[in-house]
């Protein structure tokens, strides 16, 4: 049986031109990945484990995440000196 997420997220999938365009840039101090863990690592074990809890935390890391995401990009979308695609804010 197929997974009631499992195409959800396919839209955040890394476009092929921003790939390459990147591939060859060699970037230290870029900081955590918060995508993945920011929400998570907060809760408690306890609730992880519980599968349905586990699936509704994974849907609420990823609307956290837009939203500090969002947060950058404006960040970006402010500063007149950067290119329009840059992606690499701090």
């Amino acid at each position: 049986m197929a997974s009631i997420i499992q195409n959800l997220f396919k839209s955040r999938q890394k476009r092929n031109y921003s790939i390459r365009e990147s591939v060859m840039d060699k970037r230290k101090n870029l900081g955590n990945d918060y995508t993945n863990n920011m929400f998570r690592k907060s809760l408690s074990s306890y609730i992880v484990r519980n599968n349905r809890m586990n699936d509704f935390v994974v849907l609420i890391q990823k609307v956290l995440a837009d939203l500090v995401g969002s947060v950058t990009y404006l960040k970006g979308f402010k500063s007149f000196t950067t290119k329009k695609d840059y992606k690499n804010f701090r």
